[in-house]
């Protein structure tokens, strides 16, 4: 019995994401964990949880780069994205 190989690739999710949202939560997580980054070597200690956010919203950023945007993003994809993720809450 062989096993039956999906074509599609790995990265196809059940409910699609919106490459907007996924932008302005990397862009927070980002920004968020660089100031925590900073005051916690400011302090003499070694923030290790605020680098491991800072490593995930990174690499959010490059997933929603190379995946998600065709093209790539470019630096006018970061405001346009909070402008529609806003409209989309207060629509």
């Amino acid at each position: 019995m062989a096993l039956s190989v999906d074509p599609s690739p790995c990265v196809t999710p059940e409910m699609p994401v919106e490459p907007d949202i996924v932008i302005v939560i990397a862009t927070l997580v980002t920004i968020f964990a660089a100031s925590s980054s900073i005051a916690g070597w400011a302090e003499r200690s070694m923030p290790w949880m605020a680098l491991s956010s800072l490593v995930i919203g990174l690499g959010l950023l490059a997933f929603a780069h190379v995946v998600l945007v065709p093209g790539g993003l470019t630096f006018w994809h970061i405001p346009d994205a909070f402008v529609y993720v806003a409209a989309m809450v207060l629509n």
